[in-house]
């Protein structure tokens, strides 16, 4: 037979349920702006009903309910659209990476050319063909204001080009800095995680839900997916374990390091073996470094080379105004590390003298200098096809291209990862016009079991206190 005061364990339970919905609602209401906090719910159900059926029980209308209970705290998230999130987060770090650095390189290479400051190398080496030109064909070669110019726009190319140099293997220098600390990261981030897995595994084993970790953990691994592509399984206490490539960087409660090594390869700290990443920051600085930046390094010297050796040849069989001023070179280095003017050009004194403007020996003669610009943008040097301006030119246009398909690529990829986050956002984002719907249903249910909880005391302190005469 059902108890005298069971409604009142009804009223309490449904208090008590009313008051744990007041918490959690509260508890989305602070947590509002918390970035990665996921919506919290509690989900409630009918507790079991009074009587059980038997054979012998009294025949009532039916079973008596007795209350409700919250069945469990339950975090709102859909995992498909986190899983889609993290892998197009790794797109975008990728392709955040790529854009960053060739606006870097487009600078560094100045183009297109700065028309009032002529900072490029193609600006100094179309000056450089203007003077030769001009002191071939001013009539004059023996004009020294005509020398001087071609010595100084000469001087300036060289310049340019070391200077272009030293920027781009400090790009690299600078990338290759930027990995160390990223691995840094990742390496802090595998820790934190697996601290948070040993965590969340204690609570999962004892039946809760550790919602407020898992959304701590949840904001490590999407920080975590923009440094690299990353594979993720769950096992049943919820513990992620996370491979990149194959090889676990989390394995439960354990986590696994990286190191760079002094030529810049990053490996695995247990074992030595090379980390491959597939996507992500590290991805696009490696590609930077190694494939983008020393393409322009190599061109670069490609260019260089090409210039002081067919320039010097040329050179050194025309003649200049000093008697016996022939097989003198204009350039001397290797590469454009160290491309600078001979020193019998920059020599104070005769230094103007020395270039070999006239090819006969004549000091009016102008067609060695002709001959000299003639190499820079009329004959095929490089690879028996290409001119020089036309080949610094072709590379300048391919970082065009390639800082433009950049660009737009990030532009995309950002697009879809912020339509996943909105996706993300409609189903654990807090609004806070629903939470104070919630707040005053709540509020009135639970004002409504008070009130239910007055009138079952009323009830028995009539039965209690205003029946039967024993004690009286």
């Amino acid at each position: 037979m059902r108890s005298t005061f069971g409604s009142i364990e009804t009223t309490l339970r449904g208090l008590r349920a009313q008051q744990l919905a007041l918490d959690t609602t509260g508890h989305n209401i602070s947590n509002a702006n918390t970035p990665g906090y996921s919506r919290q719910t509690a989900d409630m159900a009918a507790t079991d009903p009074y009587a059980v059926p038997t054979m012998n029980r009294y025949q009532i209308a039916g079973q008596i309910g007795t209350g409700v209970t919250v069945t469990q705290i339950r975090r709102m998230r859909d995992q498909f659209v986190d899983r889609r999130t993290q892998y197009e987060n790794s797109a975008l770090g990728y392709w955040d990476t790529k854009q960053r650095n060739f606006s870097h390189l487009e600078v560094t290479l100045a183009e297109p050319a700065d028309l009032e400051t002529g900072s490029s190398i193609g600006y100094h080496l179309n000056d450089f063909w203007s003077a030769l030109q001009q002191l071939g064909n001013a009539n004059r070669p023996d004009n020294i204001a005509v020398r001087s110019v071609v010595r100084e726009k000469a001087n300036n190319l060289c310049d340019s080009i070391r200077g272009t140099y030293r920027q781009l293997t400090t790009l690299q220098t600078d990338i290759s800095a930027e990995i160390a600390v990223k691995i840094g990261r990742i390496n802090s981030l595998a820790d934190q995680i697996a601290g948070l897995n040993a965590e969340i595994a204690k609570i999962t084993a004892v039946g809760d839900n550790p919602n407020d970790l898992l959304d701590q953990r949840e904001v490590l691994v999407g920080e975590l997916s923009t440094l690299t592509a990353i594979s993720i399984q769950s096992d049943e206490l919820n513990r992620y374990s996370i491979s990149i490539s194959g090889m676990l960087l989390v394995a439960g409660d354990t986590s696994y390091h990286m190191d760079v090594q002094d030529d810049g390869s990053v490996v695995w700290a247990h074992n030595g073996i090379d980390v491959y990443f597939t996507n992500g920051e590290i991805r696009g600085l490696m590609e930077m470094r190694d494939v983008e930046v020393q393409h322009y390094i190599d061109s670069l010297h490609q260019f260089t080379e090409t210039l002081i050796l067919e320039f010097n040849a040329q050179h050194r069989a025309g003649y200049g105004l000093a008697p016996g001023s022939t097989d003198i070179s204009f350039f001397q280095g290797t590469d454009a590390s160290d491309i600078t003017l001979d020193a019998a050009i920059l020599d104070p004194v005769n230094g103007l003298n020395n270039i070999a403007a006239s090819l006969t020996g004549e000091v009016g003669n102008g067609e060695n200098a002709l001959l000299l610009a003639g190499l820079i943008k009329e004959a095929p040097l490089i690879d028996g096809t290409t001119t020089l301006s036309d080949f610094y030119d072709s590379l300048i246009a391919k970082l065009g291209v390639d800082a433009e398909k950049a660009k737009v690529t990030y532009a995309n990829q950002k697009t879809l990862v912020g339509h996943l986050k909105n996706m993300q956002e409609s189903v654990a984002g807090v609004s806070l016009d629903e939470e104070m719907a919630n707040l005053i249903k709540f509020q009135n249910a639970y004002n409504a079991a008070a009130r239910m909880m007055t009138a079952i005391d009323e009830v028995l302190d009539k039965l209690i206190n205003g029946t039967g005469v024993v004690g009286r």
